[in-house]
């Protein structure tokens, strides 16, 4: 017989077969899709050099075009403070696939001088503040430029047009400046917002300052104020600031460049404990900020966190946002002041605020960091990172070319052994239907063996019924059995009224006894007040022995019918050869009538329950 076993065997080669078929097709699906994959890479490999030239041009081209503009901004600056200097070129080559920019001044021959090593420090002064604006313009910071005595390599007579340089780019610009000088810069301009260092270290210093606040819009970006508390010199001692130039002027040696030191404090974090005042516990540099705010930077020497910054609202609560706390504690400047106030150093050059002792900007620095500072425009930055990205996709497609070429092997190998797929599948097929054939088949063998079951069951019950045929043949005839019958039903009537003569006999015998110990009672019988009990009894007893004399004239006559009907009996087994003529078991004639008392030895239950 074909069972489910094959069913499930057959149903997991399919499954399995199935299986492999899809893994065929995802196989064959990605050596297409690598095949294009490795035929472009390819393609673009071909033409890398010709990519990465064109970009390197289109690079050129846009630093070309910005170092023209930035030469002539120079040299009209230079030209404007040394009347009769060289103009400024800037020369722009490659250095190991990356721009690279000298900053000269072109003699009358056509030849090239460097600024910093072949000029004095006038000239690198005045092209070193106007790189510093040029940065802090192009870089994605705050406008804001401090200079630290930027005029000490400048002749006194040049002073003036420095300063009306200064104050001409930063308006043009739209740059805050502050401007620290020993020289009375108030009669070089009327627009410049003075204040004054007064006083003498001995006795105290202290600052000279309008107050500017009208000069500012609620929202307008820029610094309102520099306090500082027990800082060096000072005890307390604020400088107000405008939106435009300002300048802080005074002898020298008398704290003017403690404000740029508490600057830098704040914004490059370059503290120390001698920004402290002589016998304080800490120092406190408050800067006011756009919508009335004030940032606190503290110095706590001896304890942590030794620096602390902070911001404030204008009722001098600590400002909490989205969550912020804006409190932080640490050495380093937290980037939520870099993000707020947006003062910070450019390719790590101090863009916003000079140092008095390193006063040359940019000029020091090597070829291709002075171009990346002055490519931080957007059109520059974005080819750069053109050129990037092409040379490490030129790297992703060599990676490409190479794996995926060895995957392609891989694949081919691995789907050649799946070419017998197709042939198995009709083979599986064949044998899925061969098998429902088989099935079909055993199912029919089966049905057969149940008909064949049922055939020879009826077999056995014919030859039973044939049986029972004979053995009826033999029997008398209706009436003869209606009478047996009969006579068995008088036989069990004359067994009931037997049982009950017995029964009134044991009744007579106690009767008996009774009447016997009450002929033993004294003839003179005691008055009873009430003798319908006795009269009752007496009743009784006459009663009981009117129906014993009956029930012996009955069970004499059940006697005499019993006789007669086992007479009949008898002869009756005689006849049928001792056989009952219901179920054809041999029986004696006293249980003829008991059919099962002998039914049982001859006829099994079901034969029974088919008679």
């Amino acid at each position: 017989m074909i069972g489910p076993d094959v069913d499930h065997e057959v149903a997991r080669a399919q499954a399995s077969l199935a299986r492999l078929e899809g893994r065929r097709d995802a196989l064959r699906s990605r050596r297409e899709e690598l095949t294009r994959e490795v035929e472009l890479a390819k393609g673009r490999l071909a033409v890398k050099d010709e990519v990465e030239s064109f970009i390197e041009a289109v690079h050129g081209s846009a630093s070309r075009r910005s170092l023209s503009a930035f030469e002539t901004l120079l040299t009209a600056l230079v030209q404007e403070v040394l009347p009769g200097e060289k103009p400024v070129a800037l020369d722009l080559s490659t250095e190991r696939g990356l721009a690279s920019l000298d900053i000269c001044v072109r003699r009358a021959d056509g030849t090239l001088e460097d600024v910093l090593e072949d000029n004095g420090g006038a000239l690198t002064n005045v092209i070193g503040m106007a790189l510093r604006l040029i940065a802090v313009v192009k870089a994605d910071v705050a406008r804001f430029l401090a200079l630290d005595e930027a005029d000490c390599w400048i002749a006194p007579d040049r002073v003036s047009s420095f300063y009306k340089v200064l104050e001409d780019g930063a308006a043009r610009l739209g740059v805050q400046c502050l401007a620290v000088s020993h020289h009375d810069l108030s009669q070089f301009s009327g627009t410049f917002h003075i204040a004054r260092i007064v006083g003498e270290p001995v006795s105290g210093v202290h600052v000279q300052s309008t107050d500017t606040s009208t000069a500012w819009g609620d929202a307008q970006p820029g610094l309102r104020f520099v306090r500082l508390v027990n800082v060096q010199v000072y005890e307390d001692a604020t400088l107000h600031l405008s939106p435009g130039v300002n300048a802080l002027i005074g002898p020298n040696n008398r704290g003017k460049s403690t404000f740029i030191r508490a600057l830098r404090a704040v914004f490059y974090g370059e503290a120390r404990d001698s920004l402290v005042r002589a016998g304080a516990k800490a120092a406190s540099v408050e800067i006011g900020v756009a919508g009335r705010r004030v940032l606190r930077f503290t110095r706590q020497p001896r304890r942590s966190p030794v620096n602390i910054w902070s911001l404030h609202e204008a009722d001098g609560s600590i400002v909490e946002e989205q969550g912020m706390r804006y409190e932080t504690g640490g050495r380093n400047v937290p980037d939520w002041v870099a993000d707020l106030i947006r003062i910070r150093k450019v390719e790590d050059l101090d863009v916003h605020i000079a140092h008095q002792k390193f006063p040359v900007f940019l000029l020091g620095e090597t070829a291709s960091r002075r171009s990346a500072v002055l490519s931080i425009g957007q059109e520059a930055g974005y080819i750069r990172d053109m050129l990037v990205i092409h040379r490490e996709r030129c790297r992703r497609d060599n990676d490409l070319v190479r794996n995926g070429e060895r995957e392609l092997i891989a694949l081919g190998e691995t789907l050649e052994g799946m070419n017998d797929l197709d042939e198995l599948k009709g083979r599986l097929s064949a044998i899925g239907k061969r098998a429902g054939d088989l099935k079909d088949a055993s199912m029919q063998l089966q049905r057969l063996q149940q008909r064949t079951s049922q055939l020879a069951d009826l077999h056995g019950r014919l030859d039973q019924a044939r049986a029972r045929a004979g053995i009826t043949a033999t029997l008398p005839d209706a009436e003869q059995l209606i009478n047996l019958t009969r006579l068995a039903e008088r036989s069990r009537e004359r067994r009931r009224i037997g049982e009950r003569v017995i029964g009134l006999s044991h009744d007579l015998v106690l009767g008996k006894a009774r009447v016997a110990a009450l002929q033993s009672l004294p003839e003179a019988l005691p008055t009873l007040e009430n003798t319908a009990s006795a009269q009752n009894m007496l009743k009784r007893m006459t009663d009981l022995q009117n129906a014993s004399r009956i029930a012996r004239s009955r069970i004499a006559q059940a006697d005499e019918g019993l006789s007669s009907l086992q007479g009949e009996m008898a002869q009756f087994m005689e006849e049928t050869g001792g056989l009952c003529p219901t179920c054809g078991s041999p029986v004696k004639p006293e249980n003829l009538l008991d059919h099962h008392a002998h039914s049982s030895h001859s006829i099994t239950p079901s034969e029974r329950l088919t008679a």
